[in-house]
Formats: structure tokens, C-alpha cells, sequence
């Protein structure tokens, strides 16, 4: 039973959205993938409130490009990735949420650069 729960508890860490400084809200995702299927689940939490929605990451704003904002305190932004895949196709998404407001942004992973830097 113990193993059981170690598992559970590992397989949500690596989702989970924690800070040393408390957050406003924080992000989950996790993907449900199965041969025909396959779909990325998220949900944010208001940790005030305790107020859970279902995060419908399609309807989301994309970034087209860098996704910087003026300097803000560490903690500000957070963001989840998973991938979501069939036999035939696999897709990866991220999601940047602002730990302040609960604003969330689609990243357009296409867009971004990379590191290190291409030469």
C-alpha cells in the first residue's frame, strides 16, 4: 500500500507547480493518452479560495514570440508542459500562468528561443 502511494505521489510531483513563497494559484496538467486518443488535462487552482477550474488550454491566448515581461519578484511566472500522444501523433504543449493574477498563455514553443543559443 505504502508503494502504492509513493507512486502516486511521484507520478503527480513532476505536474505540480510549488514555490518557497506561497502563490496565488498554481497550474496541473497531465496528459490522458491512449492508441486513438489522446488529450491534455489542466486545472488551476485559486489557493486562497481553494476554487479549482478546468483549464481549456485550446481557447487559451498563444504567445508570437518572446514571452518576457518587465522584471517582477521570482515566483511571478510558472509553467506546466506535457505531451499529449497516439500511435500516429504526439504533441507538446506548455502553459505560462502568472502565479499573481492566474493569467494564463498557450506557448508557442515554435516561436521561442532556445537554449543555449543557436549559432
Amino acid at each position: 500500500m505504502k508503494l502504492v502511494i509513493l507512486l502516486a505521489l511521484t507520478a503527480c510531483s513532476g505536474h505540480m507547480v510549488s514555490n518557497s513563497t506561497a502563490v496565488n494559484y498554481e497550474l496541473d496538467c497531465a496528459s490522458t493518452n491512449t492508441t486513438t486518443a489522446s488529450q491534455l488535462n489542466c486545472v488551476r487552482t485559486d489557493t486562497r479560495t481553494g476554487e479549482i477550474v478546468v483549464v481549456d488550454y485550446m481557447k487559451l491566448p498563444v504567445s508570437n514570440g518572446s514571452t518576457a515581461t518587465d522584471a517582477a519578484p521570482a515566483g511571478r511566472f510558472t509553467t506546466a508542459c506535457d505531451s499529449t500522444s497516439t500511435e500516429k501523433r504526439a504533441d507538446f504543449y506548455c502553459i505560462r500562468m502568472n502565479t499573481e493574477t492566474g493569467e494564463l498563455l498557450l506557448i508557442n514553443l515554435q516561436k521561442l528561443n532556445s537554449f543555449p543559443f543557436r549559432s
